[in-house]
């Protein structure tokens, strides 16, 4: 309500960095009377009537249905199953904040859920896809690949990235590591090009715009130089300089 009127206002993100590894077996694994081993359950029993005819499609030798798990070694016919169902509860989930965003706030967009790359399947990416305006992906590699998420069909946004160095500031170099400040200008400005060359992504956030502090941030002790400044607000200007180079090739590039 504070900011669905607010025009500068472009969207919202719900979510970041869940973890939707591991869904199908996590719910065959549950309690017989847990929602999810339900619904599966019953997607199963639509597609093959008896646990014999599971058992012979997927190579399993489950007892009954409510001792059935995910084998430990999956054949096609399993991973294919696990996938539908991974794609059910994935679009359930998007289903249900779209709504509540078409509800509450119609003329903003809804910006997905900020998935971590190595957190995400392709077929939970492709429920989200299905149902956000905009696809968000925080992604800490050292580019982007030219055709990345183009099957999506949606505009999709970096919602982090960044690099560290160790030759002054913090301790850590973060998620991605540079040999020193000049090395990480260079590695901001190759992965801007990377994204403007993909017709896929719209933009990126840079994670963040101070360094942590020294000794690590209250919520898990990080203290990586990540920062366009540094704990004392004062920039690195290799980084500054480089960025703001980098952003006015990008806007003529899509200008154009």
């Amino acid at each position: 309500e504070t900011y669905r009127e607010n025009p500068l206002v472009v969207g919202y993100f719900v979510d970041n960095e869940m973890s939707w590894v591991g869904i199908p077996r996590g719910a065959l694994a549950s309690p017989a009377e847990q929602p999810a081993r339900k619904a599966f359950i019953e997607d199963l029993q639509a597609k093959y009537g008896s646990i014999e005819a599971l058992n012979t499609a997927w190579e399993s030798d489950a007892a009954d249905w409510d001792t059935l798990e995910i084998p430990g070694g999956q054949n096609q016919a399993c991973k294919e199953d696990a996938e539908a169902f991974e794609y059910r509860f994935a679009r359930r989930y998007f289903d249900i904040v779209g709504d509540a965003m078409r509800q509450h706030a119609p003329d903003q967009l809804y910006l997905g859920c900020r998935f971590a790359l190595i957190y995400c399947t392709d077929a939970v990416m492709r429920a989200c896809a299905e149902v956000v305006d905009v696809v968000s992906i925080n992604a800490y590699v050292d580019r982007i690949r030219p055709e990345m998420y183009a099957e999506l069909g949606k505009p999709v946004i970096i919602g982090e990235f960044h690099f560290g160095a160790l030759d002054r500031g913090m301790f850590h170099t973060g998620l991605q590591t540079a040999t020193d400040q000049n090395d990480r200008a260079d590695k901001y400005v190759q992965y801007v090009e990377s994204l403007v060359q993909n017709p896929a992504f719209v933009g990126a956030h840079w994670f963040q715009y101070k360094d942590q502090p020294n000794t690590g941030r209250a919520l898990d002790g990080e203290n990586y130089n990540i920062g366009l400044v540094d704990i004392t607000d004062t920039p690195y200007p290799e980084l500054t300089a480089a960025a703001r180079d980098a952003q006015i090739v990008a806007l003529a590039v899509h200008v154009l």
